[in-house]
């Protein structure tokens, strides 16, 4: 891939991530497809990793093709996902997102 194709993909990846409400999630692999780069999910993954800790994008509400948390289980990076998914109302056993609560209430 070029620079100038890595940033576009970048840049659309970035966007949006940016759009995804809360309480929604997305797998890398869509993710990919809808920035345009339909076989990119380990870039995606990869580009997730790079993000700043203090990010204000929602990293977290990205998992993988099973609805999992891809991080071993009681990593930081593991607990930091997890929280963040339960604050909006997930319910997660082991490393699944099973409902979300707060959507369900409704």
């Amino acid at each position: 891939m070029t620079n100038q194709a890595m940033e576009h993909f970048k840049s659309q990846v970035l966007l949006i991530l940016s759009e995804i409400p809360s309480g929604e999630y997305i797998s890398y692999g869509e993710l990919a497809k809808q920035a345009g780069f339909p076989s990119y999910a380990r870039q995606v993954g990869r580009l997730m990793k790079l993000l700043p800790k203090d990010t204000k994008l929602p990293w977290f509400r990205v998992v993988n093709s099973q609805r999992k948390i891809s991080f071993a289980e009681n990593t930081d990076a593991y607990l930091r996902q997890r929280t963040k998914l339960e604050d909006e109302g997930w319910v997660i056993v082991g490393n699944k997102l099973m409902i979300n609560d707060l959507t369900n209430r409704k």
